[in-house]
């Protein structure tokens, strides 16, 4: 039987999560990003991001749905394009891949930015001004498509754990 493998993504905006997911994907497979919710079904242009803080968790209903689906259907690979963390959502979308027999593993980009941001966030308690001075860079890198504050973004390098394994993700308390 073919490998059946879940890729979580994983890292902040603009560092090349989505631009890794489509090679990942490239010979088949799916890929799937709760941000895509606000383009397709949010609005009247599906060229626009139409983010809704208020829609966040139906967004985030709709896209552990398209898993289920997918892995019901034994899709391989399947990329969660969500920037994966110690989170809830990230522990259901791992149970429910190993309760179906897919092995799961954590994926970064490998653009050459996010290879010297994260070792930026490895020692931040030591480059804290240089990581912010990228989290502006990041914000301003995705204004145009997702429009992530830069308050967002360096609160989620205040919360980097920067050795995340999914054995710490199945630790989240429900």
């Amino acid at each position: 039987m073919p490998e059946r493998i879940v890729y979580l993504m994983r890292g902040l905006p603009s560092c090349g999560k989505s631009h890794l997911a489509a090679r990942l994907i490239r010979d088949g497979g799916v890929s799937l990003e709760t941000d895509q919710y606000f383009f397709t079904e949010v609005g009247t242009d599906p060229t626009k991001f139409d983010y809704r803080a208020d829609l966040l968790d139906a967004a985030r209903d709709w896209n552990f749905r398209r898993f289920v689906e997918a892995v019901a259907a034994g899709v391989s690979p399947i990329v969660v394009d969500r920037g994966n963390s110690r989170s809830i959502e990230s522990k259901h979308y791992i149970q429910h891949a190993y309760a179906h027999g897919y092995q799961v593993e954590l994926k970064e980009p490998d653009s050459e930015w996010w290879q010297e941001i994260r070792v930026l966030l490895k020692y931040k308690q030591y480059t804290k001004p240089v990581l912010y001075q990228w989290a502006d860079r990041l914000a301003e890198m995705n204004r145009r498509t997702h429009r992530t504050p830069v308050a967002t973004i360096r609160h989620w390098m205040d919360r980097w754990k920067w050795d995340l394994t999914i054995e710490d993700i199945l630790k989240v308390k429900e």
